[in-house]
């Protein structure tokens, strides 16, 4: 049989299992499928898969991402499904950065569904959004997302990406509108400081300029490149950092990934302490990947300019997200975290 996508969990047969390695060059006969959820996504679901093998050898535990059981969220989740099985069947073998083997990613025929199986990087955990992470850490992390963006750098064919998340500069205006109102709501729901409130409400206020202001460079994003969404393993492991969850990959400037990872994940005495570190790393690895002609002085400047995107995200996320008690911490705590770091560069000024 061919290897399809899945509507639920319950269709993950060991027929189906084996048609996903053979089409890996695996040969073997599944016996047996066993799963587990894993993880809590409000746009999908994510099992883990353990495999028993008749004949042959494969890998004992895979993950699965499914839709969404709900069906509100799986409508809403349509463009994030396309974005990130494409993702993974026409990109991942082109960046240089870390991110799980894929071993099967397609879409249903109707597109409100999808199916990835990718591998299992357990011990590896997720990061903690509101705990923050080391500086050695989002070193790592800025570092591994280099290798998404200097294979893209300034490469016009990224515009002709039909299944991108739109730039933010494709509809500045009503974006911004959508931002002012998701302002207004973010700050009578949540409990910030004044300064904080301050610097949401002077962003969504300027955003047309900051979206539009800078169209040079411009790489593929992850464009929600934070703790959460990362997979870190011991230092001294081959594989330090992999990012995951690639959902709303879209276009722009680069330093916003990088900007919005040491902004929202580091508290804020070790973003002082580090940030500047952080960005020559991440500088070096562009040098090294072959981006010429960007100076070290540039990219402090973009790294400045691109701490917009954690307020962006904070306040567009937490619009959208179902309501928890983490999630209510944890946007409190990145809109915080993001706003200090604008009033200490000053990036205001840029805008």
């Amino acid at each position: 049989m061919d290897a399809t996508a899945l509507e639920s969990v319950d269709d993950v047969t060991p027929e189906w299992m084996a048609a996903v390695l053979a089409q890996n060059g695996i040969a073997a006969t599944v016996c047996r499928v066993s799963t587990v959820p894993v993880g809590n996504g409000q746009m999908g679901s994510c099992y883990r898969l353990s495999i028993g093998y008749g004949t042959g050898d494969g890998p004992d535990r895979l993950i699965v991402e499914l839709p969404a059981t709900d069906a509100a969220s799986r409508a809403a989740g349509q463009l994030g499904y396309r974005c990130e099985t494409t993702f993974y069947r026409t990109v991942a073998d082109r960046v240089h950065l870390d991110i799980p083997r894929c071993y099967f990613a397609a879409m249903n025929e109707c597109g409100d569904g999808f199916t990835l199986v990718l591998e299992d990087l357990a011990p590896a955990e997720a990061g903690d959004q509101i705990a923050g992470c080391s500086l050695d850490q989002a070193r790592a992390a800025a570092v591994n997302v280099a290798g998404l963006h200097a294979p893209t750098w300034n490469d016009p064919s990224l515009r002709e990406l039909d299944w991108l998340i739109p730039d933010l500069a494709a509809y500045p205006e009503v974006a911004a509108a959508f931002l002012v109102d998701a302002t207004a709501q973010f700050l009578d729901r949540y409990e910030v400081t004044p300064d904080t409130a301050v610097t949401l409400r002077r962003f969504a206020d300027r955003f047309v300029d900051w979206a539009t202001g800078r169209p040079e460079p411009f790489a593929m994003l992850h464009s929600d490149y934070r703790l959460d969404n990362l997979l870190f393993a011991e230092p001294d492991a081959p594989r330090p950092v992999i990012a995951v969850d690639w959902q709303v990959v879209t276009v722009g400037s680069p330093l916003r990934d990088v900007a919005f990872l040491v902004s929202t994940g580091l508290s804020t005495a070790r973003r002082r302490a580090g940030e500047k570190g952080i960005v020559q790393a991440y500088h070096r690895r562009l040098v090294a990947l072959g981006v010429d002609g960007y100076s070290i002085e540039q990219c402090w400047e973009d790294y400045r300019y691109g701490l917009f995107q954690g307020p962006l995200i904070t306040v567009l996320g937490a619009f959208v997200a179902q309501p928890t008690a983490r999630g209510d911490r944890m946007f409190a705590v990145m809109a915080e975290r993001s706003s200090t770091a604008i009033s200490d560069l000053d990036a205001m000024s840029l805008v």
